[in-house]
């Protein structure tokens, strides 16, 4: 058996101890759920609330966009409704960025505990 050989058992070896803890990934609620009881809670609750703004004006910017009578209103509804759009988009994206970073931290936090616990220390 060369060396090659070896290494590849010992990672086939490492993956297959290691499968069990990547597939625990319980959901996408399971991973929201921290960011609501996490340091940023309160910035969570006031961007979910902008979402909430946000996406009610969104849909009123459509009603207002299909209903429009001339051309200006038109234009003035369109852009509307791409602004909210935007900033739905924006704020979302910082809602998941939010959720990835506090399961990074608590990966990280397993670990930091995993490695203490096998050196013993």
């Amino acid at each position: 058996m060369n060396i090659d050989d070896k290494i590849t058992q010992a990672l086939e070896a490492e993956a297959k101890r290691l499968e069990p803890m990547l597939l625990d990934n319980k959901g996408l609620f399971s991973r929201l759920l921290p960011i609501y009881r996490g340091g940023m809670r309160r910035w969570v609750w006031l961007v979910n609330g902008l979402a909430l703004l946000t996406s009610a004006l969104m849909l009123w910017s459509v009603y207002e966009f299909f209903v429009a009578q001339q051309v200006n209103q038109l234009v003035f509804w369109g852009v509307c409704l791409i602004v909210t759009l935007q900033l739905q988009i924006g704020l979302k994206n910082w809602l998941f960025m939010e959720m990835n970073r506090a399961s990074l931290a608590r990966e990280m936090k397993r670990l930091e505990l995993a490695l203490i616990e096998s050196q013993g220390v």
